[in-house]
């Protein structure tokens, strides 16, 4: 089949739009007055997220008067419309499809099946049900099938969504998956697919007789048979939204097909992404420059790269931004800060994204989401945060020649390795993880040094530098491409944080950390310990290296490493060796993370340090405030550079430049800036929690 055509938004280069319509609410009578209020803010497309019980309330008998309405109202204002089809959230599952076909509910591990159950996302009742039931892709296609036909030809439509928050079914209180007869039935096929059971047994450290034996583990703890169990769901779960994207695009072979996750990456998120045509994520706003510190923001801008990484051809969407507070209810939250909206409104554009949803425009109406998430009030009124974003998108509109942004290839790679993340989950330190993960990427980001996300199943060459934090299960496919890369980038550096390779590809620990690699590189593990509180109070934590003594700050465990042969050791505590470093200076193994025992903020001497040794400097360097920069190439030539001032008062930023620059002109304000002695930069003044974007331009080389 050929590639969609991709019927792009006739307006801009880069739209922006707003869920409006989460059926039933809001009611019909302010649709009309809504519509023209969002016309004339500057957003351009409403989305409307849709439940199958309220679409098909009876077997054949679809209700869509309310989408049709959508449908005219929108174009009637010049708005286009976003549909999304929501088969796999939140349980929509029709009451009547449950009562005849009873086992279609989903199971928990303790046997136990769903019962009919509101949520804050939807209150009107819903039925977890299971996806391998066989009737789930008959009716649930029938639906597909009948909305796509319906509303394809529809002049103004722009996206098709097929997946809110693509996960696996939660079907019960610890988070495991369905394990309904149908679900083990293809889960038992799987296996006999890939292994004979003898090959199983050794596997799963079992002596199973007969198949008829072999059941999926249901407890986290059996941590071997879980990962090939966890691999099945994903892997089915993949087969899930490539039905749903096939019988879409047999039937509309033009419009984009969207689905998406959260802002941090999960473990099928890549394979799913790879199937639809744009990626994207879920985030809240509030908090993320009005809390304590803004790694909220910094966590966003890491989702955004993300998100690019992982989507089909870097294609993503920042999906759902929301406009307010999370989850109101009876007793208020504090409301999203207008310049947080419009800080990942730029963060959004400057990470590449093809376009961007705020969720919602009214408040939720309903259940203990309600009031939240709101761009105008109760009664329809805007509120600052819509004015905020009116006069942003008014700016963006500006600028429509340099988007959307494209990115380019950084100097720098961190890895993201999934079976890692999920290794660390069943230990309950799912969020160690993902704050390491983070940690590098936090002093590189804030120090205008942009880096790539990768996962094994991506190129790796080329790269000056590699940071591979807690890849602590080895899969013969992260091995292999350690192994290529060595091969085939002999200028590529490689620091490994924290658990390298302590893990086997099966989930058992390695005899030999870290596994595969400790001849190859020269070092053995030769303890594990800790720093605790005591040995801070001490003095005893501080981190000795070449790059200088870096005092670690909390509570942290760390790996006790020993070289062999030419390795050399690299960084101790006291007088044991936690860093080692190759001979050849290629590799790195830092026994502990980056980001662990040092506030989850990354350590700026070590990590620049590192930067620098591999010799990659950042093009900008900013002076003065708060101010981080973010270089994009522009489409016209030159360069895109992003200044978001990060501090609370306003700042005159000198903007030092490796280039020598011929121009240098303030895209928002539609003002040229004098530029340094030489071309070598440029000063602006930037108010607090504001971005500016700059176009550079060199000068031509002879």
């Amino acid at each position: 089949m050929s590639e969609p055509k991709f019927l792009l938004h006739p307006e801009t280069t880069f739209p922006i739009g707003v869920e409006y319509y989460r059926g039933p609410v809001p009611k019909r009578a302010v649709w009309d007055d809504d519509f023209a209020r969002i016309r004339a803010s500057g957003l351009r497309i409403v989305r409307s997220f849709s439940y199958w019980n309220h679409m098909e309330p009876a077997p054949g008998q679809y209700q869509l008067d309310d989408f049709d309405l959508m449908f005219d109202l929108a174009a009637k204002h010049g708005l286009y419309v976003w549909l999304d089809l929501t088969l796999a959230t939140h349980g929509a599952c029709p009451e009547w499809l449950t009562r005849e076909y009873p086992d279609i509910r989903a199971v928990d591990q303790h046997g136990q099946p769903s019962v009919a159950a509101g949520s804050a996302a939807c209150p009107q009742g819903s039925m977890l049900h299971c996806y391998d039931h066989p009737v789930w892709q008959e009716y649930g296609g029938g639906l597909l099938r009948h909305v796509v036909d319906r509303y394809k030809d529809r002049p103004n439509l722009l996206v098709w969504g097929l997946w809110d928050g693509v996960s696996p079914i939660s079907a019960g209180s610890e988070g495991l998956p369905c394990y309904c007869p149908h679900s083990l039935a293809a889960y038992k096929a799987w296996l006999q697919a890939r292994f004979s059971l003898a090959q199983f047994n050794e596997r799963a450290l079992r002596r199973y007789h007969t198949w008829e034996d072999v059941e999926p583990p249901r407890h986290q703890h059996n941590i071997v048979e879980m990962l090939l169990f966890k691999r099945f769901v994903y892997e089915n779960l993949v087969d899930k939204l490539k039905w749903m994207v096939a019988e879409t695009r047999a039937l509309d072979p033009d419009h984009e097909i969207r689905a998406h996750g959260v802002v941090t990456p999960q473990p099928w998120n890549e394979a799913c992404a790879r199937e639809v045509d744009s990626w994207g994520m879920s985030m809240s706003s509030n908090n993320v420059l009005t809390g304590p510190d803004a790694d909220g923001l910094v966590e966003r801008a890491f989702g955004f790269d993300a998100a690019r990484a992982l989507a089909a051809k870097g294609r993503w969407w920042n999906e759902e931004i929301y406009a307010g507070m999370a989850r109101g209810g009876v007793t208020w939250k504090k409301q999203s800060d207008p310049r947080e909206l419009t800080a990942l409104l730029w963060l959004t554009i400057a990470g590449g994204a093809a376009g961007c949803m705020f969720w919602q425009y009214r408040p939720e109406y309903l259940s203990f989401e309600s009031p939240g998430y709101n761009l105008v009030a109760l009664d329809g009124q805007p509120t600052a945060r819509l004015e905020a974003v009116s006069r942003a998108i008014a700016q963006v509109d500006g600028m429509q020649d340099y988007l959307p942004v494209e990115c380019g290839r950084a100097e720098i790679g961190i890895v993201y390795h999934p079976p890692s993340q999920e290794l660390f989950g069943y230990n309950g330190e799912t969020q160690r993880y993902n704050a390491d993960l983070k940690g590098v990427y936090r002093t590189l980001w804030g120090h205008g040094l942009s880096a790539d996300i990768l996962t094994p199943a991506m190129d790796w060459s080329d790269y000056r530098l590699l940071f591979l934090p807690n890849v602590a299960l080895m899969d013969d496919a992260t091995r292999e491409r350690i192994e290529q890369t060595l091969a085939q980038s002999p200028q590529t550096r490689l620091v490994a944080e924290g658990s390298f390779g302590l893990y086997a590809a099966d989930g058992q620990s390695s005899y030999a950390p870290p596994e595969g690699f400790g001849e190859r590189f020269g070092v053995r593990v030769a303890d594990f310990s800790a720093v605790t509180s005591f040995d801070i109070e001490e003095g005893r934590n501080v981190l000795a290296t070449p790059l200088g003594a870096v005092p670690i700050r909390s509570s942290c465990g760390y790996a006790v490493l020993e070289p062999l042969g030419d390795t050399q050791a690299w960084a101790a505590l006291g007088e044991e060796t936690v860093a080692v470093r190759s001979a050849d200076g290629v590799f790195t193994w830092l026994g502990l993370t980056l980001s662990a025992g040092f506030g989850d903020q990354g350590v700026p001497e070590l990590v620049l340090g590192l930067v620098e040794e591999a010799g990659i400097r950042a093009p900008l360097r900013v002076v003065g405030g708060e101010v981080v920069p973010i270089v994009r190439p522009a489409r016209p030539g030159g360069w895109l550079v992003f200044l978001f001032n990060m501090g609370r008062e306003i700042v005159d930023a000198r903007v030092e430049s490796d280039w020598a620059l011929r121009q240098a002109e303030d895209l928002l304000a539609h003002r040229p800036l004098p530029l340094a002695d030489h071309g070598g930069g440029f000063s602006l003044a930037i108010d607090s929690w504001e971005m500016a974007v700059v176009h550079c331009v060199e000068e031509e080389v002879e």
